[in-house]
């Protein structure tokens, strides 16, 4: 592009930049709003600050522990330490650590097994009082001990 055709823009109105797009804009309430609301709806996120590039601002990018992930700007470093110190979130910087595996993992499909509580076998001889698990069982009263199936004690009969 030539000097005459920044001129004849100008003169057209079109020397003027455009505002940055909605996405790559500073952050904004609603992005923050949204931000909070995904870290309060999922389980164990973690925040990750992506640094300004040429085409996107500075962005704070949250994961859940399935792996979801949600992406919105934000002002500055600062800024993000203050979103996730009153959310109590981890911070890590993205250009340092990387992103998880969980989350490339929840793009391609991927859902992680989870274990839950429901699928666990009962505790023997019914639920778990207010003290705990129940002990380990003892060995019956009429076998002397040593005369399990076990290997022999350790420095045995000499």
């Amino acid at each position: 592009m030539g000097f005459t055709d920044r001129l004849r823009g100008w003169f057209k109105g079109e020397g003027k930049r455009s505002a940055p797009s909605k996405s790559t804009g500073p952050a904004s309430r609603a992005s923050t709003r949204e931000l909070e609301a995904f870290a309060s709806t999922r389980g164990s996120v973690e925040a990750y600050l992506e640094p300004r590039t040429a085409i996107y601002s500075t962005t704070l990018l949250m994961v859940a522990d399935d792996g979801e992930y949600l992406r919105r700007p934000i002002g500055d470093r600062d800024q993000a330490v203050e979103l996730c110190a009153k959310l109590n979130l981890p911070l890590y910087d993205a250009a340092r650590v990387g992103y998880p595996k969980r989350m490339r993992d929840y793009d391609a499909g991927v859902r992680p097994n989870r274990l839950r509580v429901e699928d666990l076998p009962p505790w023997p001889d019914g639920d778990v009082g207010a003290d705990g698990p129940p002990p380990p069982p003892t060995p019956p009263a009429d076998e002397p001990p040593g005369s399990s199936d076990g290997p022999p004690p350790a420095g045995g009969p000499a």
